[in-house]
């Protein structure tokens, strides 16, 4: 199978893997321990990289794909090269590659699966890059019919965002379509202990340089950036098991992502490890009595041809 080069645009062998231009040296990820989690230092991302985080993405990806019928909405056709901004596990890569067995399918973040050690046995047509995408994407204009972006949102400070749009539309070919995933940072109809929770995580992001409402203006950001064709729809995902499967599914991934944000939380608020478990265990039940749930958002526009 023949590969895409990232360099020329053109198609050529499996050398492209080796021939692609490299990323600057200080986009190499940096990483400490905190909590018995595993971190990458030098970036905005709130969450760990290790294999538990592995295992709360791929569980995400089958609850987004459940959420939202599939893995994309944007009303691509037979896509020849595809792009994965912040690819992550790669596992919906690998599903990609699956439906359209004719496209070159490229993936960039700042630790590939490779580094994380995925078990997926991907395909030749998946490939990946390294790179921190706040910094910009190692890839020549026009070069993709299908850019994929999703759940950035604690990840990206508010600054980086235009200029990362504006280099997804480089490198989107004409009549090609981006579409992007996120999330509310906090959820909808919550508890006392839970909205007290959300406060801090909301406070602690924009010290960090976050935009939470970021995610709920990705239509709006994509027509004014030229876009046409902009359609955004809203997904609301139940939170807890009264809202069956979904709200399961749902309530196993919030609760490993606080869980995840313990260390975050504590140093912030002074609070100890021991009370911010408790409070968990406080949060667990509201989510139950007051039926929460949480606001997703798909965004998806088409690159002008002229």
């Amino acid at each position: 199978m023949k590969q895409f080069d990232q360099t020329s645009g053109e198609h050529k062998n499996d050398r492209n893997k080796e021939n692609a231009s490299a990323m600057p040296a200080n986009d190499e990820p940096n990483f400490h321990w905190d909590d018995g989690r595993l971190r990458v230092s030098n970036v905005a991302y709130m969450l760990p990289k290790d294999l538990g985080e592995i295992q709360r993405l791929d569980f995400q990806h089958y609850l987004l794909r459940y959420a939202f019928k599939g893995n994309y909405l944007a009303p691509i056709k037979q896509p020849q090269n595809i792009l994965d901004v912040a690819c992550g596990t790669g596992r919906w890569m690998y599903e990609m590659a699956q439906a359209f067995p004719q496209a070159s399918i490229i993936g960039i973040d700042m630790v590939t699966p490779q580094s994380l050690k995925s078990n997926l046995n991907f395909p030749r047509q998946c490939m990946f890059r390294q790179g921190n995408v706040a910094q910009g994407l190692p890839f020549v204009h026009d070069s993709f019919d299908f850019v994929h972006q999703r759940l950035l949102i604690l990840g990206l400070q508010a600054t980086a965002w235009p200029p990362l749009l504006q280099n997804l539309i480089r490198v989107t070919r004409p009549g090609g379509w981006i579409e992007l995933v996120e999330s509310d940072l906090i959820c909808r109809r919550l508890g006392p202990q839970t909205a007290r929770l959300g406060q801090w995580v909301h406070e602690i992001s924009v010290r960090r340089g976050i935009d939470p409402s970021y995610p709920q203006r990705l239509g709006l950001q994509m027509q004014q950036m030229g876009l046409v064709n902009v359609s955004m729809q809203k997904v609301s995902i139940p939170l807890g098991r009264w809202g069956g499967h979904m709200g399961s599914m749902m309530l196993q991934d919030m609760m490993a992502v606080i869980k995840a944000t313990r260390s975050l939380v504590s140093a912030y608020t002074g609070i100890s490890p021991e009370e911010y478990d408790r409070m968990t265990g406080t949060i667990l039940k509201e989510f139950e009595q007051y039926r929460s749930y949480s606001n997703f958002y798909v965004a998806y526009g088409q690159r002008p041809t002229s």
